[in-house]
């Protein structure tokens, strides 16, 4: 009878093992972008005489497996055809539970190690998300004293980029996963309704980890959509990035906001399944990152696949709404 039980045990475990293969191999493959008619991949050309910010957006990308150095590797081949200004991350920054300390030995595995390509040698913003809590997260703030390259001053903060004399972007970083489990985090909030009221950059960019509306495996948040969206609307921020599904999507404008994920940089080995829908423009999984052309009159979203190439394109026209 015992014996009987045991194999009926490891029949139950064989049986959820084989199921949760089966599982990870469609998160892997599903894809809506794959023998999908895209649209012609369309970017504005860059006009004479105007300063351009460029910037990488890359999410859930702190494994060390060999499918994040095939994501760094796309984006040095990107990097290296069109030059960036810096690196911008929407959170899980390290897998499974963040990091220690600063002298963590996964500063070096999984970033030091991988974006090593002299294209990728600029500065990077991170945002924190929930892998990164489960870890000591002012380890990573204080990891900006250790290494200039890795700017995360505080949780949350707002770094302004100047060009030809005005503030061309301003990037809010925001920590999300605070905002979800600390009492929806009224200090935060504050912080971020004075900090948008008050800026005057051509392009409100906001930053973060969980979206507020996707269509993948953590799909839309309610709470994000009562704590975060009321902010983003009445400030009329331009785009809002997240990661948290490890997938690439770009959504219609609600209530005049954007809405991007980009949680591909962890590469296939991370994806999950995502459903293309009537309020999404483009929506793909299997890993990728997006590349980012800003300039005073247009703000151009590029979707990258692993073999490095665009297979999306959106233009955010100042003052306007709908693709370019």
């Amino acid at each position: 009878m015992i014996t009987r039980r045991l194999s009926l045990a490891a029949a139950i475990v064989l049986a959820g093992a084989a199921c949760m293969a089966q599982d990870e191999a469609r998160r892997r493959t599903f894809d809506p972008a794959a023998g999908r008619d895209l649209p012609p991949v369309v970017v504005p050309p860059a006009k004479e005489g105007v300063t351009y910010l460029r910037a990488l957006v890359m999410g859930d990308w702190g494994t060390g497996r060999p499918s994040q150095r095939d994501a760094a590797a796309a984006m040095a081949t990107r990097a290296r055809q069109e030059p960036v200004d810096l690196i911008i991350t929407t959170g899980d920054n390290f897998y499974p539970r963040g990091v220690t300390s600063t002298d963590d030995p996964q500063w070096k595995t999984k970033f030091e190690d991988v974006y090593t390509d002299p294209a990728l040698q600029v500065p990077i913003y991170p945002s924190l998300g929930n892998h990164d809590w489960m870890g000591d997260v002012e380890a990573q703030v204080a990891y900006s004293q250790t290494n200039p390259r890795w700017r995360l001053p505080a949780r949350y903060h707002a770094k302004r980029f100047p060009a030809d004399g005005e503030a061309l972007l301003e990037l809010f970083v925001i920590d999300t996963q605070a905002l979800l489990m600390r009492e929806a985090d009224p200090e935060q909030r504050e912080w971020l309704d004075r900090a948008l009221g008050r800026s005057t950059a051509r392009w409100k960019v906001v930053v973060g980890h969980h979206p507020i509306h996707s269509h993948g495996r953590h799909g839309s948040s309610r709470a994000m959509a009562e704590r975060l969206e009321p902010l983003l609307v009445k400030h009329q921020v331009d785009l809002y990035m997240a990661g948290h599904d490890h997938t690439l999507e770009m959504l219609r404008p609600v209530q005049g906001v954007h809405h991007l994920v980009s949680g591909g940089a962890g590469g296939p080995d991370m994806s999950y399944a995502i459903e293309w829908t009537d309020d999404a423009y483009y929506a793909a999984t299997g890993g990728g990152f997006v590349a980012l052309r800003i300039g005073p009159d247009e703000l151009v979203i590029e979707f990258l696949r692993m073999d490095g190439r665009t297979q999306f394109a959106h233009t955010l026209i100042k003052g306007a709404s709908g693709p370019f």
